[in-house]
């Protein structure tokens, strides 16, 4: 990284505003951001600053750049998307008429680990670093996606958060189950649905359950079932509790975690459809329909899509929309060794990734082209998450020319009819 040279530090404030572009990088933190300007010739121009994430911050950022002669048509500036701090100062700045380029920083710390073997490292040379890596890229604004698709964004990333919380009390909650009442799977068809979750919540272990009255057991199971159950099941379950093979070793704690994480689960569960809800009325009626026309992509999918997406422009082919989602491939290659295995880079969007690779299992079932190419690649000794995956990247095709050319799916013909063709 090239030293200031002293013939900028002279510089009148006039002379300061017929300077040529300017790349200001902006090294995000919670409390104090600091700033760092860069010409376009890779000059630093200025030293380095910081200003607090307050409006009393950021009218002095505003100060600042007037004595840099940074105006909104001669400079950009640069930030790392560092969790949510980033956005109030966006916000600001956009308000301002400035131009902001918001980069991921994978890429500035790739950038900053092939700029320098040093390791000093202070929020002023991050900053500088930020400015420098935006002049090698010529980096241009972002695109931010407007309020609405934004809102959207936010309500199905949560709702993505909810479900992994829920898979996690689930996976929790049958760990502890296994141990009190083993045989509690074997009775229903799903050990996480209402009747068997509504037993581990009201009463507990096998244990409990054994000494509890069969007309109480009948009461729970046909509420929580809606009717389907009755007296056999609840007999069903008391004759199973008794002879069941469950641990009575810490049985009290594991029975009070089971009924808790049970409870907690129906919260998650409530929470979740309230806003399932909620996301469909945020979704634009015209995506939404546009989007479910294409096999294995449901309200849930289209919602999380549509989100994710945003304009289908900013993605110049499909390759990059794998990419934003994590779906493209990292290759082990060095000298003449290269690895047999290319493994799924999972750098990007997870609830986009984990969306289209639900759409992806369905679609191979429901329309003769994904099904086609699916049995392919599992002809081809490729394991089942593979060949899905492979299934999810040719959806991501299909999902750009749907949202670019606003025309619903048309069905395509198998893969093996066009090769007979």
């Amino acid at each position: 990284m090239s030293r200031r040279p002293k013939e900028n530090l002279r510089l009148g404030h006039a002379e300061r505003r017929r300077l040529a572009l300017q790349y200001i990088g902006v090294d995000i933190a919670k409390h104090t951001h600091v700033a760092a300007s860069e010409l376009d010739d890779g000059a630093p121009h200025g030293r380095p600053f910081s200003f607090p994430n307050t409006e009393k911050g950021f009218a002095g950022l505003l100060q600042r750049f007037d004595e840099l002669g940074a105006t909104p048509d001669d400079c950009l500036i640069i930030m790392e998307s560092t969790g949510h701090y980033w956005m109030a100062l966006w916000e600001f700045l956009d308000a301002h008429g400035f131009k902001v380029a918001v980069v991921n920083p994978v890429l500035t710390d790739a950038f900053r680990k092939a700029d320098t073997l040093r390791k000093t490292k202070t929020d002023g040379i991050d900053a500088l670093l930020i400015a420098e890596f935006a002049r090698f890229k010529r980096l241009g604004p972002s695109r931010i996606s407007p309020e609405a698709a934004e809102g959207l964004k936010q309500l199905t990333r949560y709702r993505h958060h909810l479900v992994t919380e829920r898979t996690s009390l689930k996976n929790r909650l049958t760990a502890a189950c296994d141990r009190i009442f083993p045989e509690l799977a074997s009775l229903f068809s799903d050990k996480h649905g209402a009747t068997a979750m509504a037993l581990v919540r009201e009463i507990g272990s096998a244990r409990a359950i054994a000494a509890t009255d069969i007309r109480t057991i009948e009461r729970v199971v046909r509420t929580a079932s809606r009717g389907h159950h009755g007296r056999a099941k609840a007999e069903e379950v008391k004759h199973a509790a008794k002879h069941s093979v469950g641990c009575s070793f810490a049985e009290g704690a594991l029975s009070f975690e089971a009924k808790h994480i049970a409870a907690l689960i129906g919260h998650l569960d409530a929470e979740i459809d309230a806003l399932d809800e909620e996301i469909s009325r945020a979704v634009d009626p015209e995506i939404d329909e546009l989007l479910r026309s294409i096999p294995g992509i449901g309200p849930v999918c289209a919602a999380t899509i549509a989100a994710e997406v945003g304009d289908p422009d900013r993605f110049g082919d499909p390759r990059k929309l794998m990419a934003y989602a994590g779906l493209d491939s990292s290759t082990c290659q060095s000298g003449k060794f290269k690895g047999d295995e290319q493994h799924m880079s999972k750098r990007g969007s997870a609830p986009l990734r984990n969306a289209l690779m639900t759409a992806a299992d369905k679609a191979r079932m429901r329309d003769p082209y994904f099904g086609d190419y699916y049995g392919q690649m599992r002809s081809r000794g490729k394991h089942h998450y593979v060949a899905v995956s492979g299934c999810a990247r040719k959806l991501c095709g299909v999902i750009l020319a749907v949202l670019r050319e606003r025309r619903p799916y048309e069905r395509r013909p198998s893969i093996q009819s066009q090769d007979r063709g």
